[in-house]
């Protein structure tokens, strides 16, 4: 419902914050499944082998390593997205920044079915240009969060931004598999995704302000409730990374993505080739057999999030320990129950319920990075998906190590030392945790940092 102000703006009936917050998962997920959609479409691209087969050729999609370059090229480009990408926020905003990175990451999906018919090396081009473009997804959860949401509404907020990621997999995985086996073809995908990828980063970039200060359409009574608890700062500050890099609280929290982020970019990453090989479904099985814990995790997210916000009577430390734990044991524990499990329906149930618990990590870390570096949170967010983007890098390599045939008993040994590399990384957070913004946020802290090193 929208109402004008006395000064004639609409206003969204103070709600212009939840607005904002539908165009942020839209973008988020339309980016995101373009960019996951080729470990989904490798599955399905027979046509191509079979030309290539007809003249006494081998394709490249039949060389695993191959294949397995192709999948860590997009995290190269998802690595050299990120290195500029905290110095041009500071200075650009989320918005401009957000944009030129998702129209990048759209038109190489646009591009793909192209680069398939001509070789190999502009596939690899192309997977570069979209990593490049998805980098700085995972960090715009923070920076739109911070403009944007009251501190009482955090959970909320990342929870639903967040649950993008879960969103795009439910949607575009399914429809994969059906697209795969239609007489549309698995090219259809790509033009598909792409143009819709563009339409909505076109609608974000024209709707979208950095802050909720500077949009025309948010209300007095809406921009007090937003700027409630936060700490005033004026003009746009130099992060301070020595002294973000040394605070506890954030090593902990880098130290939790270490350890649950290569994990869980295993399970979305690797998730239908799990399927496919290792259980033995079919190609349009698999695509509903993956979407199904996304659409749990989105479920949860969208539950546990308003819930942990509504709980005031239990301090917020604990409500993040707590979800924290529920994520990374769960995710471990699904881990071993995989390992272990000898039938299809316990190794399933394990691999979705691992995936379902590791969404609300969302609510846990996230959260306290949040809470603990403010306005810095894209710095601290960029480091969480330089993270992930490494750990995309190298599971190829240790897949193609362990699991060369994806057999059962080779995926046993890569679940049993995952799990306990969740277990190993996550223990330094439940004892650091804290909702205290750190010093390195307080006014005057950056400015003076600043200062000298301009008298140096």
């Amino acid at each position: 419902m929208t109402e004008k102000s006395e000064d004639g703006r609409w206003t969204f009936g103070n709600r212009t914050r939840f607005v904002v917050l539908f165009l942020g998962i839209c973008t988020i997920i339309c980016n995101q499944g373009a960019y996951t959609t080729i470990s989904f479409t490798v599955i399905c691209m027979k046509d191509v082998i079979e030309e290539h087969v007809a003249r006494n050729q081998t394709h490249w999609l039949q060389n695993s390593a191959d294949v397995s370059f192709v999948f860590s090229a997009g995290a190269i480009g998802a690595i050299i997205g990120l290195i500029p990408s905290v110095p041009l926020t500071t200075r650009f905003g989320i918005r401009n920044v957000l944009t030129f990175y998702s129209f990048s990451s759209s038109i190489a999906t646009l591009l793909i079915p192209l680069a398939v018919s001509i070789g190999y090396y502009p596939v690899v081009a192309a997977r570069l240009l979209q990593g490049f473009g998805a980098s700085i997804l995972f960090s715009s959860i923070g920076s739109i969060s911070e403009g944007w949401s009251p501190i009482a509404e955090i959970s909320t907020y990342i929870a639903f931004l967040s649950a993008g990621f879960q969103l795009s997999n439910i949607i575009f995985m399914p429809l994969s598999g059906v697209l795969c086996e239609s007489d549309m073809g698995w090219r259809s995908i790509y033009y598909i995704f792409g143009g819709v990828a563009c339409a909505v980063t076109a609608g974000f970039y024209a709707f979208f302000r950095d802050t909720a200060q500077s949009h025309r359409n948010v209300s007095t009574k809406e921009l007090q409730k937003i700027a409630a608890g936060k700490s005033e700062t004026s003009g746009k500050r130099h992060v301070p990374y020595v002294a973000v890099c040394k605070n506890k609280v954030v090593l902990a929290i880098w130290s939790s993505a270490l350890g649950g982020n290569m994990s869980l970019m295993t399970l979305m990453i690797y998730g239908p080739t799990y399927l496919n090989k290792v259980l033995g479904l079919d190609v349009k099985d698999t695509g509903f057999a993956n979407a199904i814990p996304y659409i749990l995790a989105t479920a949860v997210k969208f539950t546990a999030g308003p819930i942990s916000d509504k709980l005031t009577n239990v301090p917020d430390t604990w409500k993040m320990i707590f979800f924290a734990a529920v994520a990374q044991l769960g995710m471990a524990c699904g881990f071993f129950v995989m390992a272990l499990a000898r039938t299809k329906l316990i190794a399933q149930i394990a691999y979705t319920a691992a995936i379902v618990l590791a969404g609300v990590n969302m609510i846990g870390v996230v959260k306290c990075a949040q809470m603990v570096s403010r306005q810095y949170i894209h710095f601290v967010m960029a480091v969480n998906s330089l993270i992930s983007w490494v750990a995309i890098f190298i599971l190829p390599i240790i897949i193609g190590y362990l699991c060369p045939n994806h057999t059962p008993e080779e995926w046993s040994v890569f679940y049993i030392a995952g799990g306990i590399w969740v277990i190993v990384m996550n223990i330094p957070f439940p004892f650091l945790a804290t909702t205290e913004a750190a010093d390195f946020t307080k006014p005057g802290f950056g400015e003076k940092r600043v200062g000298d090193v301009e008298k140096n």
